[in-house]
């Protein structure tokens, strides 16, 4: 975590560490590239270092639960739209593009599409475009290896954030965190124009020179965001055996896990070991 000493994302990641009882360490401006060469903070910049941060990879974390979710009972569906719902006493019924489905709960957890499915609740989520570029070394590309370079957020200026990993072979992966347009998630915008590369090369030219090279792609994906980027866990107020969650802002499929096992108790118990009073919003 890089940026001003009193800037939100320092302060905040330090508070939380310390409150957590979490290790870190926290490098001077000079100290930052003495140890990772990669990264070049400006002179009034300071960085906290997560000694036990580290990367997911999104595909492989998907199938393991997935595969863990049909070994315990449960039937994977795929490609299978979903039209609506409705009560039915006690129940729900699901009404997809293949069939009708009763069950006793119903979980929606459908992301940028949360609001389509329940349109009476005028959920406050929003739908952001964001785009991840990937950037082949200019120079010294044993820099950006996983050894020596950190998976690393920056706050160039108050609230204004962009990220990185290292090179995991396709790459040194960057994006800005926030600051995308809304957009709705049918009909987002898949181009990414030369003005948005131009924009986030100055900032790589800036804190990462050495990855200043050739583009190798630039990928569009979404943030589905809260008002206050919190998760939103709780249950529909007119039908309690509908579950709305929405793990997101950017920052949750980290937390997938932990909320799959949230949700899970709260539909087979009623409760949830966790105070999750952060993220119900009634």
């Amino acid at each position: 975590m890089i940026g001003r000493p009193d800037g939100a994302l320092v302060s905040g990641a330090r508070r939380s560490a310390e409150q957590h009882r979490l290790p870190y360490e926290l490098l001077t401006s000079t100290q930052l590239p003495t140890r990772f060469p990669a990264l070049r903070p400006a002179d009034d910049m300071v960085a906290l270092w997560e000694p036990r941060a580290g990367i997911l990879f999104p595909e492989a974390c998907v199938g393991a639960h997935l595969a863990l979710a049909q070994t315990h009972g449960a039937t994977l569906r795929y490609d299978e739209p979903v039209l609506s719902w409705r009560s039915d006493g006690d129940g729900v019924r699901v009404v997809t593009d293949q069939g009708e489905y009763r069950a006793g709960q119903l979980l929606l957890t459908a992301g940028g599409w949360i609001r389509s499915l329940v349109p009476e609740l005028n959920l406050p989520f929003s739908v952001e475009r964001q785009v991840v570029y990937r950037f082949a070394p200019r120079a010294h590309p044993e820099i950006f290896a996983p050894a020596r370079c950190p998976i690393h957020l920056w706050e160039t200026a108050p609230q204004n954030f962009f990220y990185g990993f290292p090179d995991l072979g396709s790459g040194v992966k960057v994006a800005r965190h926030h600051a995308g347009e809304v957009a709705d998630p049918d009909q987002i915008r898949r181009e990414v124009s030369d003005a948005e590369v131009a924009a986030i090369r100055e900032l790589v030219r800036q804190f990462l020179p050495d990855a200043d090279g050739v583009l190798r792609s630039a990928e569009v994906c979404t943030y589905t965001n809260t008002p206050d980027e919190h998760f939103w866990i709780d249950r529909h107020p007119e039908q309690p055996q509908v579950m709305i969650a929405s793990p997101c802002s950017g920052h949750g499929f980290k937390f997938s896990s932990v909320i799959g096992e949230v949700l899970s108790e709260l539909l087979v118990s009623g409760q949830s070991r966790f105070d999750l009073s952060l993220f119900r919003k009634r």
